[in-house]
């Protein structure tokens, strides 16, 4: 694996700025629940920008990454701005947390970073801790990205890159059907899906260093379904 702590201890490395879409969240979460103290979940919160967005607009929030120095640069950048956050120490596969369950999950370019099976028992971990009709926003790697087929392949659509920033780091390509049965249509309810399919016409050496455009994703905003017992 990556060093993620010296990734994200790089300035290169660290967005600063949260994504439009945080906003758009928690603005459809707080209409749909009728609050606007909603409990929130940055799932892989890397340096912080999403955390620190949550707790400016008064939410609960509670924040997670396998990275030292993740946590160490959120908890320092709410400290600074005089906020609060659960913050704490965790792969995404694993709840580090007891009997809490959100509103919503946030997890921004996260999700593809591991194998297969983690990637599902992630998933699975999200719905049980969604409160009933909570929502998932989330991005995960399109198999139209550049770097598809790209490094060693680990297991089938699973990549680890040999070079660049994120050398080590595994990334897991979805196509439509895969990300289907990734949210079990039991489970869940698909209220958007969008692949974003960037062509980068022209690619100057190390390009994705400086380019200010996004990177080909899917986009998924996710429902939980309160699954009824037999016999209801």
């Amino acid at each position: 694996m990556a060093n993620w702590n010296e990734l994200f201890y790089d300035q290169e490395n660290r967005e600063k700025v949260p994504e439009a879409e945080l906003y758009r969240f928690v603005s459809l979460l707080e209409k749909h629940f009728e609050t606007t103290k909603l409990k929130l979940w940055d799932l892989g919160c890397g340096a912080g920008r999403h955390t620190v967005a949550m707790a400016k607009l008064g939410c609960d929030v509670y924040a997670s990454d396998n990275a030292d120095s993740a946590i160490s640069l959120t908890e320092n950048w709410l400290k600074s701005q005089k906020l609060n956050a659960n913050v704490v120490l965790s792969e995404m596969n694993e709840f580090p947390w007891e009997e809490v369950r959100f509103n919503g999950v946030f997890s921004w370019d996260v999700l593809q970073h591991n194998t297969i099976d983690k990637i599902i028992k992630t998933v699975d971990l999200i719905w049980e801790h969604l409160l009933p009709s909570g929502m998932l926003l989330a991005t995960i790697k399109s198999d139209k990205a550049d770097l598809f087929g790209k490094g060693v392949e680990i297991e089938p659509k699973t990549f680890v890159l040999d070079s660049g920033k994120e050398k080590g780091v595994p990334h897991h390509y979805f196509n439509e059907d895969e990300l289907r049965r990734l949210f079990d249509n039991n489970k869940w309810e698909i209220k958007a899906m969008t692949e974003q399919v960037i062509i980068n016409v022209e690619r100057p050496k190390e390009f994705w260093k400086y380019t200010p455009f996004r990177s080909t994703t899917w986009g998924v905003l996710m429902q939980k379904k309160v699954l009824r017992k037999s016999g209801e």
